[in-house]
């Protein structure tokens, strides 16, 4: 197993920063944590508080900054951490986070009739969470398979 502690220092260097650095640092953990990886490749543990933190700071919704869109690898940090283990935890983590970001969008569009991209960002968010419930769906029938 390869030593990821130096990338992780990096990583939360820029979680904790500005909004610039923390939209950085979801960009990274979002190309990092893609299906070709091993899963045990790189520890998700540290990077799931990373967003965690950064999600709460912006109330569960960062926003893209052109025309205040929600930001999509806040979204996809999400959903391939999630995803990325395999295991039913990270997925439950994955899902209510999701659950919490689509609620914050819909008060969000509630608030602010001039918010136009709720509709494409719900997509967006809809799609992740059909993802991960497809992946524990995926998992459950190879584990019915092999017994």
């Amino acid at each position: 197993m390869r030593d990821f502690g130096d990338l992780h220092s990096l990583i939360a260097d820029y979680a904790s920063g500005d909004f610039g650095r923390q939209k950085m640092a979801l960009k990274v953990i979002s190309g990092a944590y893609l299906p070709s990886l091993e899963p045990k490749e790189i520890g998700s543990g540290k990077m799931k508080t990373l967003v965690e933190d950064i999600l709460r700071e912006h109330g569960c919704f960062v926003e893209h900054g052109k025309g205040g869109g929600l930001y999509p690898q806040s979204v996809y940090a999400v959903l391939n951490l999630a995803k990325h283990s395999g295991t039913e935890e990270d997925r439950r983590w994955g899902a209510s986070l999701m659950f919490r970001m689509l609620e914050e969008l819909g008060k969000r569009a509630a608030e602010d009739r001039s918010y136009v991209k709720h509709a494409a960002d719900a997509a967006l968010l809809s799609a992740s969470l059909a993802q991960i419930v497809g992946a524990a769906q995926a998992s459950r029938a190879r584990l019915a398979w092999a017994n």
